[in-house]
């Protein structure tokens, strides 16, 4: 018989309680949501099950008392799945220690193999034989347990990603104030963090009055630095084929075997910023004038590929012809027009990986890595000589006749020497290409 707790109403509307005695009917206990099931607490039976209801049955995916005898030997921890059977063991043991009530969450051993998280409420009870029973009920908490799965992994990724990178995340709860704040503020700006540096600027009329709390990532710091970790500018083409730039920054994190377990990382939009640097580095690499290179920015790049591995290679340096006449006849505008166009001519004959540059007034060089001794360079310097008018007069209103240029060039076919070794020796080969005539184009072989 079991004792039940129930209300009871009088006609005066007078609530009273009453305490009965029922048989607990099979129809009752079918109806209960959950699995009910007890199990021997020890002796030579222990851990045998002898009661299951059918709930129990179903969810384990059988139809049957025998099939589910066959699939869990009809012992407790036949139920539990076998990765979590060892701690299940502690965690009931070291409870029952405590009283005679324990509360476990594991994994059913299903038939179909499906994934199902179990609420296991146990009671420890000695019947009028003196046979200790564990009487149970199991509750189906798969949903719940992948949802807090899913916050555990949000809460962990938050924080990897933290660690990853030198910011300060914050959430605020405004009708408490309580606040949380993830990365090393202090680390980074030598205090605590205050309210006025999360509420730079009020967008409410409530009143704030925020409890802060901050959250210690340094074990999280301490993971990352055992793991992978890589960060890089890069980007994605779009749908129209124009790179989208991100910052990509990666981190994975290895088991004690080496194998990777978990592999967490971000995509930081820096589109804007990379456009804005490349305008502004633009700007300052080019020759306003021309759009060529400028003279820091030329040698810079000139310099690198000298240190770099050693191949041909080929230096020019350009001057126009009678540039002061122009000037002086037709007037500076239209000695800008002259240099553009110029500028604009030399892009074209040269290759885009070619240095190009405008050094300074009507001075131009050019370097051609990969270009050695032969015909090609000959070529290139008979066709730069004639210049882009080819001494024919321009089509521009007011247009002077387009000047021919004078070019001292060095080629070497082997290991380069430095920036201005060759410089020096290309300004050299122009003199003596300019003592022989305007148009003309001097060419030296350095061993």
């Amino acid at each position: 018989m079991t004792i039940f707790h129930r209300q009871s109403k009088s006609q005066d509307g007078k609530v009273t309680e009453q305490v009965i005695d029922a048989e607990v009917s099979r129809e009752f206990l079918e109806r209960i949501p959950g699995g009910l099931f007890r199990y021997h607490a020890d002796g030579p039976q222990k851990d045998e099950i002898d009661f299951a209801s059918l709930d129990l049955l179903h969810m384990f995916g059988c139809d049957t008392y025998e099939e589910f005898c066959e699939l869990t030997g009809n012992t407790f921890l036949g139920l539990v799945h076998p990765d979590d059977r060892d701690r299940v063991e502690r965690e009931i043991a070291k409870q029952i220690e405590m009283g005679d009530d324990d509360m476990v969450v594991y994994r059913l051993n299903r038939r179909d193999g499906e994934e199902l998280w179990v609420d296991d409420r146990g009671r420890l009870v000695m019947d009028s034989d003196g046979v200790a029973w564990f009487y149970v009920t199991l509750v189906d908490v798969t949903e719940k347990m992948r949802y807090q799965r899913q916050m555990e992994r949000g809460n962990e990724r938050l924080e990897i990603l933290t660690a990853l990178s030198n910011d300060v995340v914050f959430d605020v709860e405004c009708p408490t104030g309580a606040t949380e704040v993830f990365g090393d503020f202090e680390g980074r700006f030598g205090r605590k963090p205050q309210m006025s540096d999360i509420v730079l600027r009020r967008r409410c009329q409530g009143d704030c009055h925020l409890d802060i709390s901050c959250f210690d990532i340094n074990p999280m710091m301490q993971r990352v630095s055992q793991g992978s970790f890589v960060e890089c500018e890069t980007s994605i083409l779009d749908s129209e084929g124009a790179p989208i730039w991100f910052r990509y920054q990666s981190f994975v994190q290895f088991d004690e075997d080496g194998n990777p377990v978990r592999h967490v990382g971000r995509l930081l939009d820096t589109h804007e910023m990379v456009m804005r640097e490349n305008q502004f580095r633009r700007k300052a690499e080019h020759d306003s004038l021309t759009q060529l290179y400028n003279r820091e920015a030329a040698t810079t790049r000139i310099e690198e590929a000298l240190n770099g591995d050693s191949g041909p290679c080929s230096f020019f340096i350009i001057d126009v012809d009678d540039f002061k006449h122009i000037n002086d006849q037709f007037g500076h505008p239209e000695g800008d027009r002259v240099l553009r166009e110029i500028g604009s001519f030399l892009g074209r004959v040269m290759r885009k990986e070619d240095v190009v540059a405008r050094f300074g007034g009507d001075e131009f060089t050019i370097f051609a890595k990969g270009l050695g001794p032969g015909p090609a360079i000959e070529n290139i310097l008979a066709r730069i000589a004639k210049g882009p008018g080819d001494g024919a007069a321009s089509d521009e209103p007011c247009g002077c006749v387009m000047p021919t240029l004078s070019i001292g060039a060095i080629t070497t076919a082997g290991t380069a020497k430095s920036f201005d070794e060759v410089y020096q020796a290309a300004d050299e080969t122009l003199y003596e290409a300019k003592r022989g005539g305007k148009a003309q184009a001097k060419l030296r072989v350095i061993d």
